[in-house]
């Protein structure tokens, strides 16, 4: 959007309270507020997100803008009061069921904030999500259709790159399999951690924030094979996911919200030409199975051992899986495509402004 002319501000929750208050983040007009909130802690969530609305609600005083973009529902009420008062329409960027992912640490209120959520996306102005069985959901409703935006990276980060100094930058040799992710339960992060032998025959490249990060870090601690990098940005976790032979998205299917969602890592490694382990069960499985472009297994540590055995043995297969990955997200995923998707969007909004 910056590339495009667009002025953004970004209002964002400082949930680590650790960030600066404002900066300039490329092209992004950032400010950040609190309160501080840990994360996976429904209670203190419930209690402090007002407090964040609030916050949010008088820093967009100062501001002057045409569109309200809220990322995800924790953002969409705040936007359609702000929208209420400033007479300015909303764009809804749902990236998963909010009530779906709360579900299984707060079951109890779970319905009902899916009968909130739904409501809500209905009077937003529009509506965009990152693929169809989302979008299906959504639409139900609405006079308009959902619009689907895929979280497509863009490969033209990697121009100029070389695998062995990123490899040498994370310390990072042989046969590399990575996550870069979320490091929180129903991600497969503590059954990874303890599929990986102190052999040096397979090395994980594991990163990312969230409650199972000690774990993580414990782990490599205590294997050599296991590198924890931290939480990496945006570019740079592309270069280390190109870096690498295969990549971990495994996420729990029981999950409703991790069932419908298109994680972030399988475009990722679409567009480096990696092939990808992923857990039988989700949407986006049939997806690697049609392409062709990885494996897809049970949610099991046993099962995952075996894929590795079979992945280390057969390079030239997972050869092949990189190469119909690629083609197919140059062909269907590709950012072009999305940011036209997106851009339509946004022209929808100002026809109504």
């Amino acid at each position: 959007m910056v590339r495009h002319g667009r002025t953004i501000h970004l209002i964002a929750w400082d949930r680590e309270g650790g960030l600066p208050k404002e900066a300039e983040e490329d092209g992004v007009h950032v400010m950040r507020v609190g309160p501080r909130c840990p994360y996976r802690s429904a209670g203190k969530v419930i209690t402090r997100l007002p407090r964040f609305w609030f916050n949010a609600l008088r820093k967009s005083r100062r501001l002057d803008f045409d569109t309200i973009h809220c990322h995800d529902f924790d953002t969409l009420p705040l936007g359609l009061v702000l929208s209420r008062l400033r007479g300015k329409p909303v764009l809804y960027d749902a990236h998963e069921l909010y009530s779906g992912m709360i579900r299984k640490d707060v079951p109890t209120i779970a319905d009902l904030v899916w009968k909130v959520e739904k409501w809500m996306s209905e009077k937003a102005d529009e509506v965009i999500t990152v693929n169809e069985s989302l979008a299906n959901i959504l639409s139900k409703g609405r006079k308009e259709q959902v619009r689907i935006v895929m979280n497509s990276p863009d490969p033209g980060i990697l121009d100029g790159a070389d695998i062995g100094e990123i490899r040498k930058r994370h310390n990072l040799k042989g046969f590399v399999i990575s996550y870069l992710g979320s490091l929180e339960p129903g991600r497969f992060v503590k059954e990874l951690v303890e599929s990986i032998e102190a052999s040096g025959k397979i090395e994980l490249a594991i990163g990312g924030n969230g409650t199972l990060a000690p774990l993580a870090e414990e782990g490599a601690m205590a294997n050599s094979s296991i590198k924890f990098l931290g939480t990496l940005d945006t570019d740079e976790a592309l270069r280390v996911t190109w870096a690498s032979d295969l990549v971990v998205a495994m996420l729990d299917p029981s999950n409703p919200n991790y069932k419908a969602s298109t994680p972030v890592k399988v475009l990722d490694a679409m567009a480096c030409g990696r092939p990808v382990i992923t857990s039988k069960g989700l949407d986006i499985s049939r997806t690697v199975e049609e392409v062709g472009c990885g494996f897809v297994i049970p949610y099991d540590k046993e099962a995952f051992k075996e894929v590795l055995a079979k992945a280390l043995s057969d390079q030239k297969t997972l050869e092949v899986m990189g190469r119909k990955g690629r083609e197919y997200f140059d062909r269907e995923l590709s950012w072009e495509r999305s940011q036209d998707a997106l851009f339509r969007a946004y022209k929808a909004l100002e026809s109504r402004n």
